[in-house]
């Protein structure tokens, strides 16, 4: 055997290995999910449906991770449900396996280092993608909310009921807050309570300000009040914070600026030296541990940046 060869059987053995691990994710999956969904059916949603009190309502509307450690995979599940996949999750570990191998074959081409690395790099891309596509998804439902509070605020105020003002919503309104209160809608006229369907809308969407909607309605109807003024107040505090947002995202756009030139220049220029002066670059490119240290400051630099210009409010 030459050492020609020794690339190529590097790359199939990890294209083996990542497949291999894929097919036995799946299995764990399909069986985890197996095993909760028969003991949901024997448990039943006695414990959702129990009377509690405000305060208890209050703290089961936080993220799912305060109060409890949230596996890996219901955080994974929850982010595609935030991005509005309703794709199981083994099809998306399937993606991932796909990438990282296609990724693999591609740097084993050139070098089997440049393989393996490629090959975690090209899995984590379904990954990235989603979490962009949740991003973006959340932000759009964002931006719905006050004209549906309000629209809830004027069916009420003529006299429909709250779930008769989701099933509006849901017809008239796009997309992705249409599908959002659709769903409850259904869930409640399925049997469901209005309580539980609402914290289910709460927990799927991961929006402080619909959680913020949630909470309103669940003290409106233990305590009483006026339903009207509730919704047309949080649908004015709303668009405060969407005009604070919008501020906020105006004051750092120098350091966005800033850190997007300070993380494409240093590629843009390693791109440059070893198109114009190969010879120069290869002392990089034959140590690839220089590489690894390389890129790993690259990351903890934008990583270190985004914090910066990324603050909570």
């Amino acid at each position: 055997m030459t050492a020609d060869w020794i690339p190529t059987i590097t790359v199939v053995a990890v294209t083996v290995v990542v497949l291999c691990t894929a097919l036995l994710l799946q299995e764990w999956l399909r069986h985890r999910t197996a095993i909760k969904k028969r003991l949901a059916e024997l448990a039943g949603n006695d414990d959702d449906e129990r009377s509690v009190s405000l305060f208890k309502d209050l703290r089961q509307l936080q993220q799912p991770g305060m109060f409890q450690r949230e596996t890996w995979t219901e955080w994974l599940r929850r982010q595609m449900d935030q991005a509005g996949i309703t794709a199981p999750l083994q099809s998306f570990a399937w993606s991932c396996a796909a990438m990282a191998g296609c990724a693999a074959i591609i740097g084993g081409l050139k070098n089997w280092w440049l393989a393996v690395v490629l090959a975690p790099l090209g899995g984590l891309v379904p990954l990235a993608i989603l979490l962009l596509r949740s991003h973006h998804r959340q932000r759009k439902l964002c931006r719905q909310l006050p004209e549906a509070f309000e629209m809830i605020s004027r069916a009420v105020k003529a006299g429909q009921t709250v779930p008769a003002a989701l099933q509006i919503i849901a017809e008239d309104f796009e997309q992705p807050i249409s599908t959002e209160f659709a769903q409850c809608y259904e869930q409640q006229n399925l049997g469901m309570s209005r309580e539980l369907s609402l914290r289910k809308l709460a927990e799927r969407s991961g929006i402080m300000e619909l959680q913020i909607f949630v909470v309103a309605l669940l003290v409106q109807a233990k305590s009483g009040g006026d339903l009207v003024q509730l919704l047309d107040n949080l649908a004015l505090l709303i668009r405060k914070r969407l005009k604070l947002r919008e501020r906020v995202r105006a004051l750092t756009g120098e350091g966005r600026m800033q850190a997007m030139v300070l993380i494409v220049l240093p590629l843009v220029a390693l791109a440059s030296i070893a198109y114009l002066s190969p010879e120069y670059a290869s002392a990089l490119f034959q140590r690839p541990w220089l590489l690894a240290i390389t890129a790993s400051a690259q990351t903890l630099g934008a990583l270190w940046i985004r914090k910066i210009i990324n603050f909570e409010y």
